[in-house]
């Protein structure tokens, strides 16, 4: 338990470390349910996230995510992020407890933050800016399911596109040195890479998951982004094939 509670305080400290800079973009945790038939049901929860997926027939899917995080420090500056997003997939349960899925899906999301500078003459002023992000994804996963032990392999690959990007009293050099200016955020369409790995243990009904993804920038134009994502977490999950 210890050595758990350490993980878990190591993880939230590489979030705080990750919120000191601008991140345009950070990756929500993968939702890798692992279907097996109809009537199962996953819900996921972490720290930033609540993910829930439903076996709605025989091969066909469902699954929403909410994706939150926040950073305050002083009231000098605050940085959040939001994120909704639904999908809809296939799930092929394989020999020796092997299970395939892909899912397509898409949400949208807002990103705001505030920053206390301090000019050449010593005095202080508030800077901010706010973006809205449309996002569409496709999730490919193989895993291996049981009743003590998951282990997944997900490859999703997200398209994002920024809407209704505003700031105030944000200097012409600050805005392109994080690749805001000139549309540089709003003009292209972004897609991403997050191959990500998922454990998970426990039995049965509940299990305790770790993540650990990376987050690749697959277009020419830049933005600030986490390079990596990780969360840990709790699942539970209802099924009937627990009790076969």
């Amino acid at each position: 338990m210890k050595n758990l509670v350490l993980f878990s305080s190591i993880l939230s400290g590489l979030l705080l470390l990750n919120s000191c800079t601008t991140q345009l973009y950070v990756s929500n945790a993968v939702n890798v349910p692992l279907l097996k038939e109809k009537g199962d049901v996953q819900v996921t929860a972490t720290k930033n996230d609540l993910q829930v997926a439903i076996a709605v027939g025989r091969n066909l899917g469902i699954m929403a995510n909410g994706y939150y995080q926040n950073y305050t420090a002083d009231n000098n500056y605050q940085h959040n992020g939001m994120l909704g997003e639904a999908g809809i997939g296939y799930f092929k349960p394989l020999t020796g407890n092997f299970v395939f899925e892909s899912y397509v899906g898409g949400g949208v999301g807002r990103i705001h933050k505030q920053q206390m500078f301090t000019d050449q003459n010593e005095n202080s002023y508030m800077a901010s800016f706010n973006a809205n992000a449309a996002k569409l994804f496709i999730q490919p996963d193989l895993g291996y399911k049981s009743r003590f032990f998951d282990l997944v392999f997900s490859s999703r690959f997200s398209f994002v596109k920024y809407t209704n990007f505003s700031q105030t009293n944000y200097s012409r050099q600050q805005l392109a040195d994080d690749y805001l200016d000139n549309r540089s955020l709003t003009g292209p369409l972004f897609m991403f890479a997050e191959p990500a790995l998922t454990l998970r243990g426990g039995y049965k009904f509940i299990k305790l998951q770790f993540q650990y993804g990376l987050t690749i920038n697959m277009t020419p134009n830049a933005i600030k982004h986490a390079n990596n994502f990780s969360s840990l977490g709790l699942i539970l999950n209802i099924g009937r094939w627990y009790n076969e």
